[in-house]
């Protein structure tokens, strides 16, 4: 899913569909910066070494669009609330570029109706938990799920 960013700048190209609006650009600016920053503080040095002059593009979209990615790419027909398109580790560092977040703001707030939250707490955990992917986090294995999560766990707690 490659989409292009502004690598200079080190700080996300933020898409968002005229469906799904919520939030103000400086908003998503503000706040992509400062979980970037906290989530690089909490990071194995190991990994804070590569990652932190790296870039990625976020979109916020609808169900529909991230359902027909979903299907597309992980062959579930089905919408879900973020999906993670990362490059291979060494083409990250070649290009400064992670890959892209896209978050589904309706499914977003369905989950924060049903778990009595804020939106934006909700936002926040979707775009931590898409940038751990990118960073190669991942939760398809339990043992590797149990660190992912207690990552994101961590990283909410500070917020």
């Amino acid at each position: 899913m490659n989409i292009k960013t502004n690598k200079n700048l080190n700080q996300p190209l933020i898409l968002i569909r005229p469906s799904c609006y919520i939030k103000s650009r400086q908003w998503w600016t503000k706040t992509t910066k400062e979980l970037k920053e906290l989530i690089e503080t909490v990071l194995p040095k190991t990994k804070y070494k590569w990652v932190k002059e790296l870039s990625y593009s976020l979109v916020l979209t609808n169900n529909k669009e991230i359902q027909k990615l979903n299907k597309q790419f992980r062959n579930i027909n089905k919408p879900t609330d973020v999906l993670s398109f990362y490059l291979k580790k060494k083409e990250q560092i070649n290009q400064k570029y992670l890959g892209d977040i896209i978050i589904s703001i309706k499914k977003a707030k369905e989950q924060s109706f049903n778990k009595n939250q804020p939106l934006e707490e909700e936002l926040k955990m979707l775009l931590i938990h898409g940038y751990l992917h990118l960073i190669g986090y991942d939760h398809q294995v339990k043992k590797e799920a149990k660190i992912m999560f207690a990552l994101q766990d961590k990283i909410l707690k500070r917020l």
